[in-house]
């Protein structure tokens, strides 16, 4: 049992906040093009993706050189990935999961994680998937 704990507690450690390849290049090549408000002023208007981008700038802010101008915020990322996972943004489902898992932002709480998590693998999320079999 112990055994089990220990495991899952190293796995936490090595999980990443999801972003797939085209996300980071749309990042890369989009996102910090456009103005913080506009991306703000569509994230409120209740767009999913615009959620998405903004939770994840919100995430990474103060480890992502590219990105200047924001103060990271664990407490704002989970509030705008809640936004996008509860419209049924596969992503920021995963990375609730996680969030929910590291305690990052939100309570740390394995049932809401299992709840993320299998949101997510519903929709064939690779990496929800894989964690699924892992925890």
């Amino acid at each position: 049992m112990m055994f089990k704990w220990v495991s899952c507690a190293l796995l936490l450690l090595a999980l990443p906040v999801y972003a797939d390849d085209s996300v980071d290049q749309r990042f890369s090549q989009t996102l910090y093009l456009q103005p913080y408000s506009k991306l703000r002023q569509q994230a409120e208007q209740g767009d999913p993706q615009s959620q998405y981008d903004l939770a994840y700038l919100y995430y990474k802010a103060d480890s992502d050189p590219s990105i200047s101008g924001m103060s990271q915020s664990d407490h704002l990322a989970a509030e705008w990935y809640r936004k996008a996972a509860l419209q049924g943004h596969i992503s920021a489902q995963y990375n609730m999961a996680v969030l929910h898992l590291r305690g990052d932002g939100v309570k740390r709480d394995a049932i809401s994680a299992d709840a993320w998590v299998l949101h997510a693998s519903v929709n064939e999320h690779k990496a929800s998937l894989e964690l699924m079999t892992e925890v």
